[in-house]
C-alpha cells in the first residue's frame, strides 16, 4: 500500500508555466523519463510543446535553492511537485486542472473545462439591483425557480428569479470562486504554500458575493496529498448577503472512478454519469433523483441514484471519497476537524456521490433550511477560515485488493485528526495549538432527584446564545466532545473568543446550556468542574413513544437496511393506511412496528391531505388538581404544522399549534433527522376533560357570555364590552373608564349639509337578540336602525354588531354589518373600527412585529407636565415620564401604524400574572386600499385597535362617499379578541410568539364557518381564481420573465391602478410564487378586475375583462373562454396573464427601487432630542419623530443634488422633497437638481422621463429640463395628495406614476440637468416621497 503518511522524499517544487493557451499541453512534463523533474535544467519539451512555448517564459522554481529567473507570476498555470504527485492549478483563478499520480496522467476529468475540474465555489444571495443586460438569458426552468444564466467575467449561476431593471432582488447565485492575484506564501524545500486571493469592491456589487476570498493550496514534503482552506471576510458597511452553501469540488475520471466509500457500510460501485441522460433514466419527484433504465453496468437496471442517500452527520463525516480499480488508486477527501463546519455534529450534509465527484462541504443549508443561511446584515463585519481539508491519494500493487485503499484512508483520517490544528498553515487567520485553549470537566444529569453520569453526551462550545442555539448557529467556529463513561470531558485546542458550553444527552430531552460565558485566550486550560443538566420533567412519566436520540430511525421504516435511505419512503404510508390514519395504543403497540417514522400526508386521487394520528391511552385516576405535560420531540419538520388536540377530534381549536415550522426536506432527502424541535403542552384539567359548552346570562343591562376559560360581559341593548374575565384578573379592561370607553365600535362620518367636519359616534345598539345560544356557540346581536328622524344627529346606517364566543376558544369574535338603504341621504364615512381599553396599570408592553415591541409609556405620561406637545397632538416629547427610562423619547401613535398586508395581529403583554391580549384579523378582504394601505394598530392608553376604515396615509381619497339614495351593504369582520395566558416564571414575552401561532390558524380557517349571518358567505358560497402571471420588457429578456412576490388581488371593477383607493367594496390578494403563480381563494359572489402590483417593476398590470364571481362553477380557463364544470363553488384558472410595464426605451440612468416606498432612499439620524428608541438602528428607523426637520440642517443653503454616476441614493437622496424652514419660521418650496450625461444625444426621438412617487401631501412636482428658470415646466402634477405620509413616518401612500416626454430639443450633448420643484409651502408636512426615477433613451427599432 502506497500514499498513507508523509515521506522524506524529493522536496517540493513550485512550477510556473506560462504560455498563451490553458491547456491540456501542462500535463506534457510528465514525459520527461524521471517521474521527478530535474532540479537543475528545465524539463524536457516535446517538439510540438517547442511551437506552443517558443517566445514564452517557462520557469519552474526548486525549493531547495533560490531560482536566479525573473518571477512573471503571470502565466496561466502552476504545478507542485514533491515527487509523489503533480497538482496543477491555473494561475490565478486557483482551480485545480490536474492531478498527476500513480502514473495517471490526470486523476480528475479530461473532458471537464478545466474550470470544472477542482474548485471552490459559494452559493449567495445579495440585497442588490439588477441591471439590464443584454447577456442575460432564460436557460431552463422547473417547477419551483427559474434558472437564468448571467455571461460574466466573475462566473455566477443566478439561481433563482431575474425581477426587472435595477430593481431590488433576492436571488441565489452559484459563484465558482476564482482568483484574482496569484501569490506564493511558502516556498521551501519541506513546504509550498499558494494564494489565490480575489478581492470585493463595490463595481462588483450584485454580481460577486462580498466577500475577500483568499484560497490557499498547501503541499508538503513526503505527503501523498495536498490541503486547501479558504479564508473569507466581509468588511464593515459591505452589502448585505446571504451564504446558501459554500464547498470544495472535485470531478473525478468516470473512465477510472467508479466505486465510492462513505463509511464501511456505505459503499458500492456507482453509476455512470451518462446513465443520468434523459434517454438512459427516468426523472422522479425531485430532480435529484433518477431511476436508472438502462445504465451502462446491467446488473443496476431498476435502482434508484439520488446524491442525498450519501449524505452524512457532520460527526462522521470525515473521510469519502473514490476508488479506481485498474490501476488502484484511491482519491479521499479527509476532513480532521468539524470546527469550521455549521450547525453542530448532527447537521448533515452531502459527501461524494455520481460524476465521480467528491466534496468537502462548509457550509449548507441541506437539511435544515434557511436556518442554516448564515445572513449578514447592516455592514456586519466577519472572517472565517473554513478548512484546511485533506485531499488524499492512494495506491496499492495491481495484485492487491484495491478495496483496501479504503481501509488505508480511514488509517490517514485518523492521523489528520490526530495533528489538528496543522501546524503548517503559514496564515495568521489560522491558529495553531499553542494560540488556543481548552476546556474540560464533567456532565451529570439529574432525572427523578438521582445524578446520573451523562455516557455518550454531546459537549461543545459555540457562539453564546440560548439553549440549542448551536443547531441553528453557522456564521462562527464551534468544537464539540463526547463524554465518556463517567460524564467526563475535554475538549482541546479551542479558538480563542467567547462561547457557551452547550450539550445534549442521547436518552434525554431538551438541550444544557451553561449560563456563564466562557472566553478562550490563547494559552488557557478552563476546568468546569461537576455541570449538572436537569432535563425538562414536571412529573412522573406516565408513558413514552421512542428514544430521545434527536433521530426517527427507532420507528417503522418500511424498506431494507439501510432504510431511511430508500426513495420514495413517503408513499409507503399510504398503503399501509389507505383509509384511516395511524392509530397507537399505549401498552399494546410497538413503536418499532406501528408508528411510522414520518408522519406524511396522504397521497388521494385529488393531491394530497393532512393527517392525523392518534394516541389512546388511559388514566385511572386523574388528578383534577394538577397540570399534565405532554413533551413532543421532533426529530425533523419541512413546512409542516403539528396540532395537539385533546379526546376532542372535532374541536375547531386545537389545544397547542406549532404553527408553520421547518423547511429540512428531511423526508425526501431520506435524513432521518433534521433540525430539533421540542414543544412542552401543558395540559390543565380542561384539557383532560371535555370542554365546558358555552353559557350565556342575560341579566337586565347586561350579558355575558362565558366558556370556562373567559368570561365577556357587554351592556345590553348598547352592545359595549364593558368586562374581560380572564386568568384571575377580574377585569382585562380599564375599569377607571366610564363603562361605554372601553370596548367599542365608533366610527367617524359627515353628512352633506355638516361638510367635512367628522362625527365621532360610539355606535350603541338599540336592540338586542340572541342569534344563536348551544353549547357550541353563542352569537349575540345588537342592532341600530335607521330612521329619517334622526337625519344629521347619526350615520345613515342600520348597524349589526355581532359578538361570538365558541366552546374551548380562549377569546371572542366580533362583525358587524353595516347597511345604506335606497333613498337614505348623502354621507362621507371616514373611519370605523373596534377599539379596546385595557387596564394601564397591568399592561405594560405592546407587540406589533417581532421587530416592533417594546414597553410603552403610561397615559399619564403624555399629559402635561409629564409630556411636552409637539408639532402635531398626536406627537408628545416625554419629559417626566413615571418610568425615568423613558425620559427624551418621543410617543407617537402613528410610529406604530402597520400595512394591511402586515397588520394580522398586534396586541399587550401584562407581565404580572403573564397573560396577553391580542387583536387578531385573519383576513384584509373587508379593509380598504388594497395590501399597501397603512392603518394604526395599538398604542399608548393601552388601547388595541381593529381598523376597518380609515383616511390615514391616504386623504379623502380613501373616505366611501355615498350618494343620496345609494343602496350599500358591507361586512366588517369577524376579527378575533384572543387572551393567552404563561405560567408565572415562564418569560411573558413569549406570549406574543403563542398569539402569531393563533394569528397563523386564524387565517388558515378564513372564512369562518360558524358566523351565523347570511350575509358572510361561507367557503363553499365563495369562489377561487389562480393563474400565473409573467413580465414582458423587451429591454431585459426576449423571453418572459416569471416574478416571486408580485401582488395580484381582486377589487372592485374600474380603472388601473384604483384598487388602491377602493374603499367601498371587497378586495381579495395575494402574492405570486417563484414562478409567478397565484391562487385567490375564498372569494366573495361580484365582480371584479384582477389587478397586481410587482415589485421592481413600476406601473400596474390590470386585466380589462370583468370577472364575475359566483357560487355555481365556472372555469375561465383563458381570456373569454367559459366551460362548465360540476363542483360546488367557482374555480377560474386564468392561464398566463402579462404584464407589459411602461417603457418606451433602453434605461440611461434610474435612481431608487420601484417598491412603491421610499425605505431604500437616505433617512436621516433624528435629533437626539427628539427619539423613540425603539427606532434607533432599526429597519424602519423612518418612523422617528422630525425628520423632515433635518433638511434644512443637511442643506442649510443650496438643494439636492444627485449627479447620475457618482451618487448613491442612499446615502444622496434625502428620503423626502420636504420644504425648507428659513431663518423667519416660513417656509419656501425645493428645487431638487439630476446632473447627468448624454454622449449621443438622438436628435430625431424623444426621450421619457418616469417618475413614481410614494406619497405626496398638499404639493406639486414640476419638472425642467436644463432651465430652472424656465417660466412653464416641462410638466407639472398640479396639487396633488393628502397622505400626511411625512408628519405621520409613513414612508409611501398613494401610489402616483408620471410619465413626462421629453423633446430631444430639450437636451444637450454633454452636460444636462433635470430639475424638480415642490413648490407649494405653507408648512412643514408639504412634500413629495419618491419611489423610483427612470430616465430612458429613444425606442430603437430593433426592440419592438
Amino acid at each position: 500500500m502506497r500514499g498513507n503518511g508523509r515521506y522524506k522524499l524529493s522536496t517540493v517544487k513550485l512550477i510556473i508555466l506560462c504560455h498563451p493557451h490553458p491547456p491540456s499541453h501542462s500535463l506534457s512534463l510528465s514525459h520527461h523519463p524521471s517521474h521527478l523533474l530535474p532540479l537543475t535544467h528545465p524539463p524536457t519539451l516535446r517538439e510540438e510543446d517547442d511551437d506552443i512555448f517558443r517566445g514564452n517564459l517557462l520557469q519552474y522554481i526548486k525549493c531547495r535553492t533560490l531560482c536566479h529567473l525573473p518571477r512573471h507570476i503571470q502565466g496561466p498555470h502552476v504545478v507542485m511537485d514533491n515527487g509523489i504527485l503533480q497538482v496543477t492549478l491555473s494561475n490565478s483563478d486557483g482551480i485545480v486542472t490536474g492531478i498527476r499520480y500513480n502514473g495517471i496522467d490526470n486523476l480528475l476529468e479530461p473532458l471537464n473545462k478545466e474550470t470544472n475540474r477542482g474548485f471552490m465555489i459559494t452559493v449567495f444571495s445579495c440585497f442588490y439591483f439588477c441591471p439590464s443586460s443584454p447577456f442575460s438569458f432564460l436557460l431552463s426552468s422547473s417547477s419551483s425557480f427559474n434558472i437564468i444564466m448571467t455571461l460574466d467575467s466573475n462566473d455566477c449561476v443566478v439561481i433563482g428569479t431575474l425581477f426587472g431593471v435595477h430593481q431590488e432582488v433576492r436571488e441565489y447565485l452559484m459563484c465558482m470562486i476564482k482568483g484574482t492575484t496569484f501569490k506564493v506564501i511558502v516556498e521551501s524545500e519541506e513546504q509550498v504554500e499558494l494564494s489565490f486571493s480575489k478581492t470585493w469592491d463595490c463595481s462588483l456589487e450584485g454580481k460577486y458575493v462580498p466577500l475577500n476570498i483568499d484560497k490557499r493550496f498547501v503541499m508538503l514534503r513526503g505527503s501523498s496529498g495536498f490541503y486547501s482552506y479558504g479564508i473569507y471576510e466581509h468588511l464593515k458597511d459591505w452589502p448585505d448577503f446571504d451564504i446558501g452553501e459554500t464547498r470544495i469540488t472535485f470531478k473525478l475520471r468516470k473512465d477510472k472512478f467508479q466505486y465510492m466509500a462513505v463509511s464501511d457500510n456505505r459503499q458500492r460501485y456507482m453509476p455512470l454519469p451518462d446513465d443520468r441522460l434523459s434517454e438512459q433514466c427516468q426523472a422522479l419527484a425531485y430532480p435529484e433523483a433518477v431511476l436508472l433504465v438502462d445504465p451502462k453496468m446491467k446488473d443496476l437496471a431498476g435502482e434508484v441514484d439520488d446524491k442525498y442517500q450519501y449524505s452524512g452527520d457532520s460527526q462522521d463525516n470525515k473521510v469519502h471519497g473514490w476508488i479506481c480499480t485498474n490501476p488502484p488508486v484511491g482519491f479521499w477527501q479527509i476532513t480532521p476537524s468539524d470546527e469550521f463546519r455549521s450547525g453542530g455534529p448532527l447537521k448533515q450534509n452531502l459527501t461524494s456521490h455520481v460524476g465521480p465527484t467528491t466534496l468537502a462541504m462548509f457550509l449548507s443549508s441541506h437539511y435544515a433550511g434557511q436556518d442554516l443561511v448564515p445572513k449578514f446584515r447592516g455592514g456586519e463585519p466577519w472572517k472565517k477560515v473554513f478548512g484546511p481539508v485533506f485531499i488524499y491519494l492512494n495506491s496499492s500493487t495491481i495484485t492487491d485488493d484495491p478495496f483496501w485503499l479504503w481501509e488505508d484512508a480511514k488509517i490517514q483520517m485518523m492521523t489528520e485528526v490526530q495533528s489538528w490544528p496543522y501546524s503548517f498553515s503559514a496564515s495568521e487567520d489560522f491558529q495553531n495549538s499553542s494560540q488556543r485553549g481548552n476546556v474540560s470537566g464533567r456532565l451529570l444529569v439529574l432525572d427523578s432527584k438521582e445524578y446520573t453520569p451523562a455516557n455518550g453526551a454531546y459537549v461543545g462550545l459555540a457562539p453564546p446564545g440560548d439553549a440549542g442555539s448551536w443547531q441553528r448557529e453557522c456564521k462562527d467556529y464551534q468544537f464539540w466532545t463526547r463524554a465518556d463513561d463517567h460524564g467526563y470531558f475535554s475538549i482541546n485546542n479551542v479558538r480563542t473568543g467567547t462561547y457557551n458550553l452547550y450539550a445534549w444527552v442521547p436518552g434525554f430531552i431538551g438541550d444544557y446550556r451553561y449560563d456563564a460565558v466562557i472566553n478562550i485566550t490563547s494559552g488557557s486550560f478552563i476546568e468546569m468542574g461537576d455541570l449538572v443538566y436537569e432535563p425538562p420533567r414536571d412529573g412522573q412519566t406516565l408513558w413514552e413513544i421512542g428514544i430521545p436520540d434527536r433521530s426517527a430511525a427507532e420507528f417503522y421504516v418500511p424498506d431494507p437496511h439501510p432504510k431511511f435511505r430508500q426513495y420514495g419512503l413517503w408513499n409507503g404510508y399510504a398503503e399501509l393506511y389507505p383509509d384511516e390514519d395511524l392509530v397507537y395504543i399505549v401498552g399494546v403497540s410497538d413503536y418499532a412496528k406501528d408508528w411510522f417514522f414520518a408522519q406524511v400526508p396522504r397521497k388521494t386521487d385529488n393531491g394530497h391531505e393532512g393527517t392525523t394520528w392518534q394516541i389512546k391511552f388511559e388514566l385511572k385516576n386523574v388528578d383534577r388538581n394538577s397540570c399534565y405535560n405532554l413533551r413532543v420531540a421532533i426529530a425533523s419538520a419541512t413546512l409542516a404544522e403539528l396540532q395537539v388536540r385533546i379526546n376532542n377530534p372535532d374541536s375547531r381549536r386545537p389545544l397547542f399549534t406549532s404553527g408553520l415550522i421547518g423547511r429540512e426536506n428531511s423526508v425526501a432527502r431520506h435524513g432521518i433527522h433534521g433540525i430539533y424541535w421540542l414543544y412542552n403542552i401543558n395540559l390543565d384539567r380542561s384539557s383532560i376533560m371535555a370542554p365546558i359548552g358555552v353559557e350565556l346570562l342575560v341579566q337586565d343591562h347586561h350579558v355575558m357570555m362565558d366558556n370556562g376559560i373567559l368570561q365577556v360581559t357587554l351592556s345590553k341593548p348598547e352592545g359595549i364590552v364593558t368586562g374581560i374575565r380572564y386568568n384571575g384578573i377580574d377585569n382585562l379592561l380599564e375599569i377607571r373608564n366610564d363603562e361605554s370607553n372601553r370596548g367599542y365600535w365608533d366610527l367617524v362620518w359627515n353628512s352633506a349639509t355638516t361638510g367635512t367636519t367628522g362625527i365621532f359616534d360610539v355606535i350603541k345598539g338599540t336592540s338586542f337578540t340572541i342569534i344563536m345560544e348551544n353549547e357550541e356557540q353563542v352569537e349575540l346581536s345588537f342592532t341600530r336602525t335607521w330612521d329619517p328622524s334622526q337625519g344629521g344627529k347619526l350615520v345613515p346606517l342600520n348597524i349589526d354588531k355581532r359578538f361570538i364566543m365558541l366552546r374551548g376558544s380562549s377569546g371572542f369574535y366580533s362583525y358587524a354589518i353595516y347597511e345604506h338603504l335606497k333613498d337614505w341621504p348623502a354621507f362621507e364615512l371616514g373611519e370605523t373600527r373596534i377599539a379596546f381599553k385595557l387596564r394601564k396599570d397591568k399592561f405594560h408592553y405592546m407587540a406589533m412585529a417581532d421587530n416592533r415591541q417594546r414597553y410603552m409609556p403610561l397615559p399619564d405620561d403624555r399629559s402635561p407636565p409629564r409630556g411636552q406637545a409637539l408639532a402635531y397632538p398626536e406627537a408628545v416629547l416625554l419629559v417626566n415620564p413615571v418610568e425615568p427610562e423613558l425620559k427624551g423619547e418621543v410617543d407617537d401613535k402613528y410610529q406604530y401604524s402597520c400595512d394591511n398586508k402586515d397588520n394580522k395581529v398586534h396586541g399587550w403583554i401584562c407581565t404580572e400574572p403573564p397573560v396577553g391580549f391580542w387583536q387578531i384579523t385573519p383576513s384584509t378582504e373587508f379593509r380598504s386600499g388594497g395590501p399597501f394601505k397603512q392603518n394604526l394598530t395599538s398604542h399608548v392608553g393601552p388601547t388595541t385597535l381593529a381598523m376597518f376604515l380609515s383616511a390615514h396615509y391616504a386623504g379623502e381619497d380613501l373616505v366611501p362617499k355615498f350618494a343620496a339614495g345609494e343602496e350599500w351593504k358591507k361586512v366588517f369582520g369577524p376579527v378575533f379578541m384572543y387572551v393567552n395566558s404563561a405560567y408565572e416564571g415562564n418569560d411573558p414575552l413569549s406570549l406574543w410568539e403563542d398569539a402569531k401561532s393563533q394569528m397563523e390558524m386564524e387565517v388558515q380557517c378564513w372564512p369562518y364557518s360558524f358566523p351565523a349571518s347570511e350575509e358572510f358567505p361561507k367557503s363553499y358560497q365563495r369562489g377561487n381564481v389562480r393563474g400565473r402571471l409573467l413580465i414582458q420588457d423587451r429591454y431585459i429578456s426576449n423571453d418572459y420573465i416569471s416574478v416571486n412576490g408580485a401582488y395580484v388581488g381582486l377589487a372592485l371593477p374600474g380603472d388601473i391602478g384604483s384598487w388602491q383607493r377602493e374603499c367601498k367594496d371587497y378586495q381579495f390578494w395575494t402574492t405570486t410564487d417563484e414562478d409567478g403563480y397565484f391562487c385567490i381563494n375564498g372569494i366573495r359572489t361580484g365582480d371584479y378586475n384582477l389587478n397586481a402590483s410587482v415589485p421592481g417593476f413600476i406601473g400596474d398590470y390590470h386585466y380589462d375583462v370583468v370577472m364575475t364571481i359566483t357560487s355555481a362553477t365556472k372555469v375561465l380557463k383563458r381570456k373569454k373562454e367559459i366551460n362548465s364544470a360540476s363542483n360546488v363553488g367557482c374555480d377560474i384558472d386564468m392561464g398566463d396573464l402579462v404584464y407589459e410595464p411602461p417603457r418606451d426605451g433602453p434605461t440611461l440612468w434610474e435612481i431608487g427601487i420601484p417598491d412603491r416606498s421610499a425605505a431604500e432612499f437616505y433617512v436621516p439620524d433624528p435629533n437626539p432630542k427628539y427619539i423613540n428608541k425603539l427606532f434607533v438602528n432599526h429597519p424602519d428607523r423612518f418612523r422617528q419623530y422630525g425628520l423632515w426637520e433635518r433638511y434644512s440642517e443637511l442643506y442649510s443653503d443650496q438643494d439636492l443634488v444627485y449627479t447620475v454616476g457618482v451618487s448613491d441614493y442612499s446615502k444622496d437622496w434625502f428620503f423626502a422633497q420636504v420644504t425648507r424652514k428659513n431663518e423667519d419660521n416660513k417656509y419656501q418650496g425645493t428645487t431638487w437638481q439630476i446632473k447627468f450625461n448624454l454622449d449621443n444625444l438622438d436628435q430625431t426621438g424623444s426621450y421619457k422621463l418616469r417618475v413614481a412617487l410614494a406619497s405626496a401631501t398638499f404639493s406639486e412636482l414640476q419638472v425642467r429640463v436644463n432651465d430652472p428658470k424656465a417660466n412653464r415646466p416641462l410638466f407639472t402634477s398640479g396639487m396633488i395628495g393628502r397622505d400626511n405620509s411625512i408628519a405621520r413616518h409613513g414612508i409611501h401612500g398613494l401610489y402616483w406614476l408620471y410619465n413626462v416626454d421629453v423633446p430631444s430639443s430639450r437636451l444637450v450633448e454633454g452636460d444636462n440637468i433635470i430639475y424638480l420643484t415642490q413648490p407649494r409651502s405653507t408648512g412643514p408636512f408639504q412634500g413629495i416621497m419618491y419611489d423610483y426615477l427612470r430616465f430612458e433613451g429613444p425606442s430603437s427599432p430593433s426592440s419592438k
